[in-house]
């Protein structure tokens, strides 16, 4: 993703049939690729801005009446998600539109994995729609950090989601898989539409 992905935000809202300010922003939380592919198919779908995670930008957030948070499940978890519900009176987060959007190995549409993963992120509060969407893993452009977690959390795959969806996740880590597919915003695009 661009390192200012609002650059354009004033000609893509114009292109957007001359809509003054976009009422969505996208916060991607991601390093290595998907989570920032997602991002880029909703900036261009529901001309909304989009910021990187950083710590010190979150509080633009609460201009919006949108929040679309796309990032890692890392861990069992959505990376970095926590800050958000932490912050979320301070960031005047009540009555907007949550949607959090995790990006992993496993099955979207395994409800076990699917509640895990919102459990673990403190996603299940009623605050946000959830959703998982299918991602993808190149082991070999992680970064010497990244890498050593990444095969600790396939070890530690089955405690955290047990056999079956650790079986599938091994397996995706060492074919290279790649579950990108921009169809798998329509739902989310579908229900940010029906806010406007």
């Amino acid at each position: 993703m661009a390192r200012n992905p609002n650059r354009t935000a004033r000609q893509r809202r114009e292109e957007n049939e001359g809509v003054a300010r976009p009422d969505t922003i996208v916060v991607c939380s991601g390093s290595y690729g998907s989570s920032e592919q997602y991002t880029r198919w909703l900036i261009d779908r529901l001309g909304a801005d989009a910021i990187q995670y950083k710590k010190d930008m979150l509080g633009y957030i609460s201009m919006y009446k949108n929040i679309i948070w796309v990032g890692p499940v890392r861990d069992g978890a959505i990376k970095k998600i926590g800050l958000l519900w932490q912050n979320y009176s301070n960031f005047g987060l009540t009555g907007k539109k949550i949607l959090v959007c995790g990006v992993g190995l496993g099955d979207p549409d395994n409800d076990e994995y699917f509640n895990k993963v919102m459990t673990r992120s403190g996603s299940n509060q009623g605050f946000s729609s959830n959703y998982i969407l299918p991602g993808r893993i190149d082991r070999d452009r992680l970064n010497m950090i990244d890498r050593p977690q990444f095969d600790k959390f396939l070890v530690d795959a089955k405690r955290q989601y047990g056999e079956e969806t650790a079986k599938l996740i091994n397996e995706r880590a060492e074919s290279g898989y790649n579950g990108i597919d921009a169809a798998a915003l329509d739902p989310i695009v579908e229900e940010i539409i029906r806010t406007r």
